[in-house]
């Protein structure tokens, strides 16, 4: 098995950004395999980094946890990060370890912030897992509001032709 990079291990002051595994478009061969499950999604960028997050995980060059989308609730991320089905204590991710319960997460869509606090005790999670929360809910958030203004060009651009 391949090991997997860990966004923890990289240092916060390192000059060089993460490089993207996530290709721009699908190939031919993972839509193909991957996408007739999203075929009926409005949001087409949604649908293909969808498409994209499914092969590269499929192939271990990125984990579950690292993905903007969720191919469980067929959404980005910071849409569905609330569910109970994103509770993972043996991970941490939304589980405050020291009072043995759930955390919640606010993202607001307007300023990007992302909190996560325990549901029992009120505190914000400074964990590891935590940190991955909030940093694949900001990816997805620039992720989506990117799809939202092409698609508002797109519309704008189609209703000016007419």
């Amino acid at each position: 098995m391949l090991p997997l990079s860990h966004p923890d291990r990289i240092e916060p002051d390192s000059p060089q950004p993460r490089r993207s595994l996530r290709p721009s478009q699908p190939s031919a061969a993972d839509v193909l395999r991957y996408g007739e499950r999203y075929a009926d999604l409005r949001d087409r960028r949604l649908a293909h980094t969808l498409i994209i997050e499914d092969a590269v995980e499929e192939r271990e060059e990125i984990s579950a946890h690292e993905r903007i989308t969720c191919h469980v609730h067929r959404r980005w991320s910071h849409e569905c990060i609330a569910s109970p089905m994103h509770i993972i204590p043996v991970t941490g991710h939304r589980w405050c370890r020291r009072c043995e319960a759930e955390a919640s997460v606010a993202v607001d869509e307007v300023t990007g912030s992302v909190t996560v606090v325990c549901t029992r005790c009120r505190q914000a999670l400074e964990t590891a897992a935590t940190r991955q929360i909030i940093r694949t809910c900001r990816a997805s958030l620039a992720a989506a509001h990117e799809s939202r203004r092409a698609r508002v060009q797109a519309q704008d651009s189609a209703a000016a032709a007419a």
